[in-house]
């Protein structure tokens, strides 16, 4: 029987016999911190759940238990003047508790997909194999690498239990299993912090102003500090994925041939979100990344799937790695 151990994670591999859909509520996250990207350090680690999802296909209706209004009698006497208390404690139905499961994204039915040793697998590839094996087409929301793995977020039950069948049913160019864990989960990051329509709007007229319709140039190098978006109270920082969701619709929306994108100095430390613009704008030949916080080379080859003619890296940490210029 394959097993899969992925170490320092709290996922084991599947047994025979054995369930691997397990229920996340990611009580404790602190990825948020980071506009929803987590970032490896010793004290803030995943937490994957340990209650086991018997069938999937029983989530898509709210299961529930009956309830009955319960009333604790307490009596209490007071001697002197003989008079008697009685207090009634009814217990009221958990509708706030619902109200806030609904609110966060829990009751709707959103997945996270995790794949050990995930990183080491390029982001098309590693897509276009799991969706050769699933029997209808599914949208990845908020794909990402942490630690040693790649996640991914899908919102139906009927998705979520495909993608749990294609588990060992990839192998890599070593021929190795490829294991898929889906759990439950609250609403991805950029999902639960959506742009508010009047907000996508300002950022659309914002990027109109900053596009040359002539040279099929899109510049949102400091976009942070576009003083049309500062004075609305508007904070884009690209590093967050909503930010980056919206910022790549709206170039797929309204600069589909955009040929040159400029995010230089946006303190960019991590590809992830930008990684969708292979899709989003596939025709960008020259992407300027310069002055940014990218400290790893290995980052760039999550927007390796562009033919890029011109990259610019100047002013990143990722460049004192290189021992000369030639080398760079």
């Amino acid at each position: 029987v394959a097993e899969c151990h992925d170490h320092g994670s709290p996922f084991q591999g599947r047994k025979k016999g054995g369930n691997s859909f397990r229920d996340n509520s990611d009580k404790r996250n602190c990825h948020h911190e980071h506009g929803g990207y987590e970032r490896p350090s010793s004290h803030c680690q995943e937490n994957d759940g340990s209650v086991e999802m018997r069938d999937v296909h029983k989530d898509q209706q709210l299961r529930h238990t009956p309830y009955s209004i319960r009333c604790d009698r307490r009596m209490k006497w007071h001697s002197e003047d003989e008079i008697c208390i009685t207090t009634w404690r009814n217990r009221k139905p958990p509708g706030r508790k619902m109200r806030q499961n609904t609110q966060d994204g829990y009751t709707r039915n959103w997945f996270k997909v995790t794949i050990p040793y995930g990183i080491k697998y390029d982001k098309s590839w590693l897509m276009n194999s799991i969706q050769s094996h699933c029997s209808a087409p599914f949208t990845p929301v908020d794909f990402h690498y942490i630690r040693n793995r790649a996640c991914f977020f899908v919102q139906d039950a009927t998705t979520a239990s495909v993608l749990k069948d294609v588990s060992y049913k990839i192998c890599d160019d070593e021929n190795r299993k490829i294991c898929i864990f889906v759990n439950h989960s609250t609403a991805p990051y950029s999902v639960k912090n959506k742009l508010k329509p009047g907000q996508m709007e300002m950022l659309k007229l914002t990027m109109n102003k900053r596009y040359n319709v002539s040279q099929q140039a899109l510049d949102l190098q400091n976009l942070r500090f576009d003083p049309d978006l500062m004075g609305r109270d508007i904070d884009i920082i690209l590093n967050r994925r909503n930010c980056m969701a919206a910022t790549l619709k709206i170039i797929e929306r309204n600069f589909p041939e955009v040929l040159s994108l400029n995010l230089c100095n946006n303190k960019l430390y991590q590809l992830d979100g930008l990684s969708d613009i292979i899709e989003k704008a596939p025709k960008v030949k020259t992407l300027n990344l310069s002055k940014n916080k990218l400290e790893s080379a290995w980052e760039l080859g999550k927007v390796k799937g562009l033919k890029l003619e011109e990259l610019w890296l100047e002013g990143n940490p990722l460049c004192s790695t290189f021992s000369d210029q030639s080398a760079y």
